[in-house]
């Protein structure tokens, strides 16, 4: 006897009555499945929609729901089944009829957007089976492709030709409309937290008028979407714990001018109730509060739970607990609007480092790293020792990325430390060209290494040459002299300069000592001796030029201070640096110059939206003469060019005599401003928008007017080396000063 279920519409679904009698014979056991009628669906993919099984209980029921399970796969228009009586049981036969297969996909009425941006998007593929719903989705996947680059308007339809093959033709048919942008971000509801303060945390942004350079302005309903719960986010990291926020509005009645709303239900705010601890206290309760910023009665908010986690985190890891455990527990009293909250402290067994192992170092030694680690062998395990460590890593400027991992050791007290660095060029060929008045071209090149041998030590050997200029120079450092922890290093100098009216030669050198104070903090002292010569003074020259003919020589010692707190050393974001330094020359180190020299120096990196940084810099310093001397003028300040005043020639930003010979300052202010934008993120191209102002004075009174420079330029670290090009300003030059000075450097690594 055959049972046959057919769906008249689609799929089968009416079942034959079995009779009581064979419906409860011995013959309820299925003996065999088959499918039939499928071309190019696999076998497989059927038979994994079905749960009844060969050898298995016949159910009448399973079946029904096996037709359905088959159907649902979506590449059938019709399924049926037939259920035959053999002597070994029930054979069950689907049999099903294949959707068209798709024979080609079509797209038309796309002109503003390229086909090839259209397809990454549409997921449909030839010689699969048609799945109406899948078009339905491809169709929505181009809608969101226009509405990426903001045509609002644009209307997607599909149609879909069967052909007498069983094939299908699909084609989505786009009308693009006009493209338009986000006119305007409303937000209602929000009484406490100012709609200001909203949009900063949106990705999604209004058209403004940079947004052609920034993009933004342009709807994107995924990013919109997450944007709800970063607002969601925010709303509770202030206390507002019931904040309820809908799916926005999107007004795109005129599509080239749309209008997001946004409403907030913040509900009451929260503060901390109850601050408690639970578990393992090192020592007592006090002293954990210490460690903690959350104080009762303050604004509830999440990200200070996660900072306070984290220095509870690090308190327990660096007294050799890594493996500790903090978990805040909540309870909300919403009665009087409070949040108690408890750190539950799981400690876990104290570790310590086993191994400390080094890998990617090509070139630098070991012993070069690990004297920058401040973590040990046999050493408890510090959190804060290996922050350190990754950090004074990251600043000797050796290594491109340092990465820092633990791994279980031979027990559970023992871990294993292993760094891992990818070494940078530190070796480096750059040459400059520069522009004066003196002397129209100036060339400088140097070769130096940081990381010369792969010992750590510092080599410089570099000069300068124009038509009026022969300068050269050596210099080598030892961070760790003699393996000590403290620096040492020498100078050899030779410059020869011929002006106008004068020229003058210094041969010299140099000693220095430097040791770091604190992780920031280092101080350094160096000694010079130089001989000076100035000959073949002019007639015309001034008073001054000529009081300096003959041959001096410097015996000077100076001392500085400095702090880095800057986050990189080839492209700091934040953080900053300072320096103060002062010299004296003459007095009991003898030699013919007496004089005291002192400077102080800073430079603050901010970090800006769209990945902008601002760069301040200032330079205060002054030469005094004493013992009734004069100062030298190779030891004065010469301002202009590009480190202390741009949109000036080197000197021209002082006092300069009747044949606008510079003839330096004792006295100097700089001030420059930069901000640093983003070019090209691919390739390392940044522009540079700057403004400095400055000048170089010999008193106090001749302080004002300041000078002032503006300019553009363009930094690059390109393949072949950094890349540093100025165009600098003066807006209101002075006799012999030039209305525009451009500054050119540029270099490769190895």
């Amino acid at each position: 006897m055959g049972c046959r279920i057919r769906k008249s519409i689609g799929i089968s679904l009416v079942l034959l009555l079995l009779s009581i009698g064979i419906c409860s014979g011995s013959e309820e056991v299925i003996h065999k499945i088959t499918i039939l009628g499928n071309m190019k669906v696999e076998e497989g993919v059927i038979r994994g929609a079905v749960k009844s099984r060969e050898g298995g209980p016949f159910s009448a029921d399973q079946v029904r729901e096996d037709l359905r399970s088959i159907f649902g796969l979506g590449y059938f228009s019709d399924v049926q089944v037939d259920i035959k009586t053999t002597p070994k049981g029930r054979e069950i036969i689907f049999i099903v009829m294949e959707k068209p297969a798709i024979k080609e996909i079509l797209i038309t009425g796309n002109q503003k957007v390229k086909l090839d941006d259209i397809k990454e998007k549409v997921t449909l593929t030839t010689r699969s089976i048609l799945n109406l719903e899948k078009v339905k989705e491809n169709g929505e996947q181009i809608r969101r492709v226009y509405f990426s680059k903001g045509y609002y308007g644009v209307k997607v339809e599909h149609k879909i030709d069967y052909l007498e093959t069983n094939e299908a033709v699909v084609t989505f048919q786009i009308e693009e409309g006009v493209k338009g942008h986000i006119k305007k971000i409303v937000f209602k509801g929000n009484k406490n937290i100012k709609s200001s303060e909203l949009k900063k945390i949106m990705l999604t942004k209004q058209r403004n008028i940079f947004s052609i350079i920034t993009k933004t302005g342009i709807l994107d309903e995924d990013i919109l979407k997450n944007d709800i719960q970063m607002l969601a986010a925010y709303s509770i990291d202030h206390g507002y714990l019931d904040v309820k926020i809908p799916e926005p509005k999107i007004d795109l009645q005129d599509p080239k001018k749309i209008q997001i709303e946004i409403e907030i239900t913040e509900g009451p705010q929260y503060r901390f109730g109850e601050i408690d601890f639970k578990g393992d206290v090192l020592t007592t309760k006090e002293d954990l509060f210490g460690s903690i910023k959350i104080k009762r009665n303050a604004i509830y908010s999440t990200s200070v739970i996660r900072k306070d986690i984290n220095s509870l985190t690090e308190k327990f890891a660096n007294q050799g607990y890594a493996n500790v455990e903090v978990t805040p527990a909540t309870s909300t009293d919403e009665k009087n609007l409070l949040v108690h909250l408890t750190f539950e402290i799981e400690k876990k067994r104290q570790v310590s480092f086993e191994k400390i192992q080094i890998v990617g170092n090509t070139k630098t030694r070991d012993k070069v790293i690990r004297r920058e680690l401040r973590v040990a062998e046999e050493e408890l395990y510090s959190a804060t020792g290996l922050s350190k460590s990754k950090d004074r890593l990251k600043r000797t400027g050796f290594f491109k990325e340092v990465e820092l991992t633990t791994s279980r050791g031979s027990t559970e007290e023992k871990t294993n430390l292993e760094i891992k660095v990818e070494e940078a060029p530190t070796g480096a060929i750059s040459f400059g060209i520069g522009y004066s008045s003196i002397e129209n071209v100036v060339g400088s090149a140097s070769i130096s290494d940081r990381n010369l041998f792969g010992l750590g030590y510092y080599g410089l050997l570099k000069f300068r040459l124009g038509s009026e200029t022969r300068d050269l120079r050596f210099s080598f450092t030892d961070p760790y002299f003699l393996g000590y922890n403290f620096a040492g290093g020498i100078d050899l100098y030779s410059e020869n300069r011929e002006l106008d009216t004068y020229s003058y030669k210094i041969l010299g050198g140099g000693i220095r000592f430097g040791k770091e104070l604190t992780e920031k903090i280092r101080t350094d002292a160096i000694y010079k001796l130089e001989k000076i010569k100035v000959s073949d003074v002019s007639l015309d020259a001034s008073r001054f030029i000529k009081e300096q003919e003959g041959e001096k020589v410097t015996s000077a010692l100076s001392f500085s201070l400095s702090m880095d707190t800057r986050n990189d050393y080839y492209n700091p974001t934040r953080g900053a640096r300072h320096s103060i330094s002062l010299q004296n020359a003459g007095g009991i180190l003898g030699g013919d110059n007496y004089f005291v020299k002192g400077s102080v120096e800073t430079s603050w990196f901010f970090p800006l939206p769209l990945k902008t940084v601002l760069n301040l810099r200032g330079k205060v310093g002054f030469v005094e003469p004493y013992g009734g001397r004069e100062v030298p003028i190779y030891e004065k300040f010469f301002i202009g060019g590009l480190h202390t005043l741009r949109g000036f020639e080197y000197g021209m930003a002082g006092p300069y005599d009747e044949n606008k010979e510079p003839l330096g300052a004792k006295k100097m202010v700089s001030f420059q401003s930069e901000l640093i934008f983003p070019l090209s993120q691919e390739i390392g191209l940044k522009g540079a928008i700057f403004w400095d102002v400055g000048k170089g004075f010999d008193k106090f009174k001749d302080i004002t007017p300041l000078k002032t420079g503006v300019g553009v330029g363009i930094r690059w670290f390109s393949p072949f080396g950094p890349i540093h090009l100025d165009f600098g300003i003066n807006p209101n030059p002075k006799p012999g000063e030039k209305g525009k000075v451009f500054d050119f450097t540029a270099g490769t690594v190895y």
